[in-house]
């Protein structure tokens, strides 16, 4: 016989689901994830609600964007309302979604690539029942049960893609442990335009490209000149984090977002 209440906490669940998904993209967003963080203390909503808070700081009319890894756009619909007439690109290898993406944002560069340090083509982890948490590597977090589909995809890199002369002011990537390949895959464009990165950069993802955080902060800092805070220090004009503060931040799973900014 069915547990009555675990049918009921399994539609309270998809309910819940559904509701998320429907605000995500919307202005009502920043506020009604930070309410959702102060009842579950769960750290992604206060990292989208922090990240919207950055884009309206960083982004004017006219102002150019990439999203690395757009999934389903909630990200690249608030990068559209903050620059309306700006050259955004957008990079999204699941299968359709970058279609999909296409039919919502007709003026966005939408691109079914997966982004890294070289070009090519590579299988990538499609995790069917969470496809959030799909990457060119299999998350090391994930269990042994969980449903992985592996597909073929291209494979560029940032500096292949956007165009030489084109100033960026703010990117958003997250790609489940292969935001270094994309930075190395980017460093001329990143170089050039220094501008603000909203980043992933965490156990679970990370540690399964073999990915350190001394690394990335080596790449942010010495190579592409920025300087890297937590999302609220820097909403606060706060002081950004010290090579030893990041990695130990990542250390122990303090937090697992941070933004690197001129």
């Amino acid at each position: 016989m069915a547990d009555p209440f675990r049918s009921r906490r399994g539609v309270m669940s998809l309910a819940f689901k559904l509701g998320t998904r429907i605000i995500n993209g919307t202005p009502w967003e920043p506020a009604v994830k930070r309410a959702l963080y102060a009842v579950t203390g769960k750290k992604n909503y206060a990292y989208d609600s922090m990240t919207v808070a950055i884009m309206r700081r960083v982004l004017k009319r006219d102002s150019n964007a990439i999203d690395v890894g757009a999934f389903e756009g909630g990200m690249l619909r608030h990068i559209v309302r903050q620059a309306p007439s700006g050259r955004h690109w957008a990079f999204e290898p699941l299968p359709g979604k970058a279609d999909r993406l296409r039919s919502k944002f007709p003026n966005v560069q939408v691109q079914p690539y997966a982004v890294a340090d070289s070009p090519g083509t590579a299988e990538y982890n499609w995790v069917v029942q969470a496809p959030a948490l799909s990457g060119l590597r299999k998350r090391s977090d994930l269990t042994d049960d969980e449903s992985i589909s592996k597909v073929s995809v291209q494979v560029e890199t940032l500096d292949r893609v956007i165009p030489g002369d084109v100033p960026i002011a703010f990117v958003k990537v997250d790609v489940e442990g292969g935001e270094l390949g994309v930075f190395r895959g980017g460093l001329e464009t990143l170089r050039r335009t220094r501008p603000v990165i909203v980043f992933e950069c965490g156990w679970g993802g990370s540690d399964a490209y073999e990915t350190r955080p001394g690394d990335v902060f080596r790449t942010l800092s010495e190579e592409i000149g920025l300087r890297v805070s937590l999302l609220s220090s820097w909403l606060k004009n706060g002081p950004p984090l010290t090579r030893e503060e990041f990695i130990d931040q990542y250390e122990k799973s303090l937090n697992f977002y941070f933004v690197a900014h001129p």
